[in-house]
């Protein structure tokens, strides 16, 4: 009976009760998509209409056309918000439509970014030199920034391609006369906006992001070189995460778990930076994870199935889920682990747990929609997944600290 009250016991059942009887709770879903902004990076896309911007929130998220423009909610007089996933997001992408009339004073936009990683994105058309309005609202950026990074997406290069041209390599768009106009356009174009006041680093990428019924051969073409842009720019010290997050893989229903993986993976761990809470809202964070995993995969959780889940992690995964595990329980696991310490040893702990819990719920919901049971390979993605989440969080700067939540 005594250890059925320690914390530990507690948390487990707590997580147990809260998946079996999902009763909508308003608080914690507030609290949880509050800790999750409070520390998601907001990417600041500058561009024409129709200039691509639409497409590379969809290349970095995975997430639908349709989606992305019926998450957009209004936060200033000219911009709008996207945070990815909604529930808890990793993501914010900051679009502003008015660019003419931000004109001299973007101080409302440059709100949003204070005290928080960042990029701010200038998207424009390749084949298009006319970028004065963008130039305007960055100038007046660097005027009251100077250290501001600039990264400019070069998008749409395929206007430029000759007629039934694939992607070129490095090597043909710096030599072959038949890309000629597109390196002379993506040249000027660059000089333009290299020619920003100020000392903020700038790096120029050109990406074709196209759908796969474009019948090219890469529709992410220079996907890999902007996310390398975003990361040298400082975009929240989050290269490997953006880079996790835009690799999406082939299994589509792990492509669209993934974000709710590492969202609600990195609000339990915010919640650790508050022990005591931590006992609170760690579980309810996870089950909602495996409810919202539950629902991506089409297989509802019932007692049955949860106890089957549960018991394929392995008798040392209930001393973690639900509260996160210690130094010593997760050191056992990763014995790199006791490098890391203090509350961010906690936070990267229940971090960890959460993603590992979740990426083992995703093997183990896609076996039942097989109709297939293979507890060793559950567990084998639980230990896997720890493993690979511990690297991942342990990375950033995510728990080194309470940050405060932007506007």
């Amino acid at each position: 009976m005594a250890a059925e009250r320690t914390p530990w016991a507690l948390a487990w059942r707590r997580l147990v009760g809260a998946v079996l009887d999902p009763r909508p709770d308003p608080e914690v879903d507030a609290a949880v998509r509050e800790q999750a902004l409070a520390q998601a990076p907001v990417l600041w896309l500058l561009g024409k209409v129709q200039a691509g911007k639409t497409s590379i929130i969809r290349a970095l998220t995975g997430a639908a056309e349709a989606e992305i423009g019926a998450g957009f909610m209004p936060c200033t007089r000219h911009s709008r918000l996207y945070d990815f996933p909604p529930e808890a997001p990793l993501l914010r992408f900051l679009d502003t439509q008015g660019l003419g009339e931000v004109g001299e004073d973007p101080s409302a936009e440059l709100a949003l970014l204070e005290e928080r990683s960042h990029a701010i994105v200038a998207v424009a058309r390749a084949m298009d030199p006319a970028q004065d309005a963008i130039l305007d609202v960055l100038r007046a950026v660097r005027r009251r920034e100077p250290d501001r990074a600039v990264v400019l997406v070069q998008t749409r290069l395929h206007d430029g391609y000759p007629d039934g041209a694939d992607h070129p390599t490095e090597e043909q768009l710096a030599q072959d006369p038949g890309f000629e106009n597109l390196r002379r356009a993506l040249a000027f174009q660059a000089a333009q906006f290299r020619d920003l006041p100020g000392s903020g680093s700038f790096r120029s990428v050109a990406v074709d992001l196209t759908r796969p019924e474009d019948g090219y051969t890469d529709p992410d073409h220079g996907l890999d070189a902007l996310l390398d842009a975003l990361d040298e720019a400082g975009a929240a010290g989050q290269g490997t995460l953006l880079r996790k997050l835009a690799h999406h893989g082939s299994d589509s229903r792990l492509a669209r778990a993934r974000p709710h993986l590492l969202g609600y993976a990195t609000s339990a761990g915010l919640c650790d930076l508050v022990p005591v809470a931590s006992l609170v809202t760690v579980p309810a964070v996870q089950a909602k994870l495996l409810h919202s995993l539950a629902g991506l995969y089409g297989e509802p959780w019932d007692q049955r199935t949860l106890i089957a889940f549960l018991a394929s992690l392995g008798s040392g995964a209930a001393l973690g889920i639900g509260a996160g595990f210690t130094a010593r329980q997760l050191g056992k696991l990763i014995p790199v682990y006791g490098q890391t310490a203090g509350a961010a040893a906690a936070g990267v702990a229940s971090a960890a747990v959460t993603y590992a819990l979740g990426r083992a719920a995703c093997q183990y919901l896609e076996l039942a929609r097989a109709g297939r049971s293979d507890p060793d390979a559950v567990a084998a993605t639980w230990r896997g997944a720890l493993k690979e989440a511990h690297a991942l969080f342990r990375a950033g700067d995510r728990f080194d600290a309470p940050s405060r939540r932007s506007p």
